[in-house]
C-alpha cells in the first residue's frame, strides 16, 4: 500500500483505491458535465433564434391571421408545408433572383461530365446536385464569378462561402487546363521512330 491511497473499509474488509482513479474519475465527471452543459446552453440558444426568426416571418397581414385562426389543425400543417415550399432556403445574404449565365459558364452534356469530386469539397452528393443543376465540367466550374457562386450555394443548399473557401473555381482552372493538355497530347502531332 501507498501514501497515495484512500482505504475504504467495509466490515472485515480493506479495499484501497488508488489516488489518481479518484482523480480520472472526478475530470472525467466534470468534463462530461461542461461538455453537457455547453451543449444544452447552444441548443438552447439555438432554439431561441428559430423562435426570433419566425417572429419576424410572421409578419402576416389580418386576412392571412383570420385564415389561420379558422382552420383546423391539418389545414394549419398544409399551409406551414405549402410556404415552407415555397422558400426552402434563405442564405443570410440577400436573396439572388434570376437563374445561372449558361452563355458564359458554358454548356455541357451528361456523356462530357468530369469527375468534379477531384475538388476538394465536392463529395457524391453535392455533385449529384450540381449535375441536376446542369453544371458537369471543370470548365463551367472555372467560369463562376461571386453571383454564380452565391446562387449555386442557394441552389444547392450548400453552406454560404465553402465554395470561396474551399476554392473550387480556382481548382477546377488547374484540372481543366491538366485535361486540356493530356487531350493535346493524345491528339497532337505524333512523331515515327527511325
Amino acid at each position: 500500500m501507498t501514501v497515495f491511497s484512500i482505504i475504504l473499509q467495509k466490515a472485515d474488509d480493506a479495499v484501497s483505491v488508488p489516488l489518481i482513479y479518484i482523480e480520472v474519475f472526478f475530470l472525467m465527471l466534470s468534463s462530461f458535465l461542461i461538455g453537457y452543459f455547453f451543449a444544452y446552453f447552444a441548443q438552447k440558444s439555438k432554439y431561441l433564434k428559430k423562435l426570433k426568426f419566425l417572429k419576424k416571418r410572421s409578419d402576416l397581414s389580418e386576412t392571412e391571421e383570420e385564415l389561420l385562426f379558422d382552420d383546423t389543425e391539418e389545414d394549419l400543417e398544409e399551409f406551414v408545408v405549402a410556404e415552407n415550399e415555397e422558400q426552402p432556403y434563405r442564405s443570410k445574404s440577400k436573396p439572388k433572383s434570376g437563374a445561372l449565365d449558361f452563355e458564359r459558364i458554358g454548356t455541357a452534356d451528361p456523356d462530357e461530365a468530369d469527375d468534379l469530386q477531384k475538388i476538394i469539397g465536392i463529395g457524391p452528393y453535392t455533385e449529384e446536385k450540381l449535375n441536376t443543376i446542369g453544371i458537369y465540367t471543370f470548365e463551367q466550374i472555372s467560369r463562376f464569378n461571386e453571383s454564380d457562386i452565391e446562387l449555386i450555394t442557394e441552389l444547392i443548399q450548400f453552406f454560404p462561402d465553402r465554395i470561396k473557401n474551399d476554392q473550387w473555381v480556382s481548382k477546377a482552372k488547374m484540372l481543366s487546363e491538366s485535361k486540356r493538355r493530356s487531350q493535346a497530347r493524345r491528339e497532337g502531332p505524333r512523331m515515327k521512330r527511325a
